[in-house]
């Protein structure tokens, strides 16, 4: 049975092997037979050219006529033979082919006009003149058609394609207009061009008007029934990109870009290739497009001056701002980077990335828990790190609302225990990283962040340590944020959940956040909270059109918006300081720094040391209880909590259902 099976099997390989070499026959050949063709048609239009010149210039040449047609065929022969004219692709004919097209012609041209010349004297040069005319126009004819054919058999079979409008006119635009109108299968129709260079308009490029500016966008939309904007200004600055996208925002257009200029040309020279674009390259606009506020350009030179030649220890070193924080310093040379941090997953990626730029001799990664005290001494002890970025927090509300206790314990309990051992020793800086929920807090999330302000205050008074803390909104696209699950959503195709219709939020880039935290590094003297700039607030459900539309979508109509209504702890718009806290400019760009001390942080070392007692006792009430004598103003709802916690659970079931 093997023997059989084996046999067959050399059977069908020599049947199929010599299929596949019949085909590569029968390819060659009718690779062969088109040159041929292209060729003979080229050497017929060449006598038709020859003709219509003798009977344009007069009845002297005409008589003429059939002794030198052998002569411009042979010399017409020899030209395309040396160019290989008719080898070029018909399909595909471009400028280059227009080029060689004249370079054949002028080389045929030049000793047939030299053969008249002598033969028929001066007056017949008129003759080659016109036939080399001609000849181009016919060539010409001959190789572009094809292709203008296809191009318009493409338009027609695309009619069901997304009608597209196009916005930028410069060479990325036309690159990526002639990819689609050269691909058989594209889901594009463009319809029309917009540029902001008045120049261009009323001008045609690539067979598509250009019928105005960005700012007539809704218009030429609404005119040439367009279905969606492609934004093809790989070099356009973000205020230009936020204003074409508040313009499609307002005429409920859905919006995609092309990448921005450098990271074409970092792909390119990546790949050792020529910078070009592709339809393939399209795709929603960045976060920081979306955001209404000038972005903050990062300086390496400044997080040099700081980092660079210190051991430096980042807490939370797996979460978003620990493993930007870790890019950032690993790229200002320190002389040794401390990863601390108790998942181990986001830490094992996050030495990965740093064990590249400075290698596993500079780079320690340390799986450990803040609330272990001995522990962190012992590392402060052993390494001594210069400066210290706390990120380590749970930040989730709702989640934080269900376990005030885990809040209390690892955001308050933890910081002590961190800052205390810098304190002990020699840390020259520590920045601990907190949130605007921080201001006035109505959750527990926010509360505990609050007391770990307190609590850096009251340590900076002691010691050669200068203790300072860095307070901003969201961060967009960080694990949990809300841009990231509108996202999610988005691409399930599930609807939009907003809590308020009135809702505002700060947002800001992880790269500017962090960029911004090491600029505060280096301001504090010590007992300071510097407030990060980020702009104008957003309004969350307008953010969330803007995002439907940026997936190709159009709100309402293709995917919904619920309002589920404000959780308990969340407010209607964010603050990023309290009514005591007279923030003033700290002499670095986009950074406020507030220098009042909160009333308790006076003897908070205490009262957090009070509420540890308290869960060692594992009495949560009372550690409640006691947080509430410390501020009164703060309410928590238990049974709104738990309530919330129900919703969290469905919304889980619904995300796993719509995954699967």
């Amino acid at each position: 049975m093997l023997l059989s099976a084996g046999s067959a099997i050399r059977e069908e390989s020599r049947y199929f092997h010599g299929h596949s070499r019949h085909a590569v026959s029968w390819q060659r050949a009718i690779r062969a037979n088109r040159g041929v063709s292209v060729l003979a048609a080229e050497l017929v239009l060449a006598a038709v050219s020859y003709a219509a010149a003798a009977l344009a210039v007069g009845h002297r040449f005409q008589a003429q006529y059939l002794g030198t047609l052998a002569l411009v065929i042979a010399l017409r022969l020899a030209a395309l033979l040396c160019t290989r004219l008719y080898r070029r692709s018909l399909r595909y004919a471009s400028s280059s082919d227009l080029l060689c097209i004249a370079k054949t012609v002028l080389a045929s041209s030049l000793p047939l006009a030299a053969f008249l010349l002598w033969r028929f004297g001066p007056s017949a040069i008129r003759l080659a003149i016109v036939d080399a005319s001609f000849l181009m126009i016919l060539w010409c004819a001959l190789h572009f058609s094809v292709r203008a054919i296809r191009s318009q058999s493409l338009v027609s079979r695309n009619r069901h394609a997304r009608r597209v409008l196009v916005v930028g006119a410069g060479d990325a635009a036309i690159m990526l207009l002639k990819e689609i109108a050269h691909d058989p299968v594209s889901s594009f129709l463009p319809v029309a061009i917009l540029d902001d260079d008045a120049s261009k308009w009323d001008c045609t490029i690539c067979g598509l008007p250009v019928l105005g500016g960005t700012q007539a966008l809704a218009t030429v939309a609404e005119t040439t029934k367009a279905e969606e904007v492609l934004v093809c200004i790989p070099s356009a600055t973000q205020r230009q990109m936020r204003a074409i996208i508040d313009c499609c925002r307002r005429a409920e257009i859905p919006v995609r870009t092309l990448p921005p200029l450098a990271e074409i040309l970092r792909h390119a020279a990546a790949d050792k290739s020529l910078a070009t674009v592709s339809r393939r390259d399209l795709r929603p606009p960045r976060i920081e497009d979306l955001l209404d506020r000038d972005v903050i350009h990062i300086d390496e030179n400044e997080t040099r001056k700081l980092v660079e030649g210190q051991v430096v220890l980042i807490t939370g070193a797996g979460g978003s701002i620990g493993s930007e924080l870790t890019r950032q310093v690993a790229a200002a040379r320190p002389s040794k980077l401390l990863l601390l941090d108790k998942s181990e997953n986001g830490l094992f990626y996050s030495n990965l990335e740093a064990v590249e730029k400075l290698g596993s001799s500079v780079v320690q990664p340390i799986l450990a828990d803040l609330l272990d005290r001995e522990r962190i001494r012992r590392l402060f002890r052993t390494e001594r790190p210069s400066l210290v970025f706390h990120a380590a927090a749970y930040k989730h509300v709702a989640m934080m609302d269900l376990y005030p206790r885990e809040a209390i314990r690892n955001n308050v309990m933890g910081t002590r225990n961190v800052a205390e051992a810098a304190l002990q020793f020699g840390t020259s800086r520590f920045v601990n990283i907190s949130t605007d929920k921080a201001v006035n807090p109505r959750n527990w999330m926010g509360l505990s962040k609050k007391l770990t302000e307190i609590c850096v205050q009251e340590l900076a008074v002691f010691g050669a340590t200068r203790f300072s803390s860095v307070r901003f909104g969201n961060v967009a696209g960080s694990s949990g944020s809300v841009l990231r699950l509108f996202w999610e959503r988005i691409e399930r195709r599930q609807p939009i959940r907003v809590t308020d219709p009135r809702a505002t939020r700060f947002f800001m880039s992880i790269p500017e956040a962090v960029h911004l935290i090491l600029r505060a590094a280096a301001l504090g003297s010590g007992g300071e909270t510097f407030v990060l700039e980020m702009g104008k607030p957003v309004n969350i459900c307008e953010l969330a059109k803007t995002m439907i539309l940026c997936s190709g979508l159009r709100p309402g109509r293709d995917l919904p918006i619920e309002f589920t209504g404000l959780q308990p702890g969340e407010k209607i718009d964010e603050e990023l300081w309290e009514g005591r806290e007279n923030p003033i400019q700290s002499g670095s760009g986009h950074i406020l720094v507030i220098r009042e001390k909160h009333p308790l942080s006076q003897g908070i070392g205490k009262k957090i040391t009070r509420m540890e007692d308290l869960l060692v006792r594992g009495e949560d009430t009372d550690v409640l209880d006691y947080v509430h004598t410390l501020f009164p103003e703060f309410r928590w709802n238990r049974a709104s909590a738990q309530k919330h916690s129900v919703s969290l659970v469905e919304h889980a079931i619904a995300r796993s259902a719509g995954a699967a």
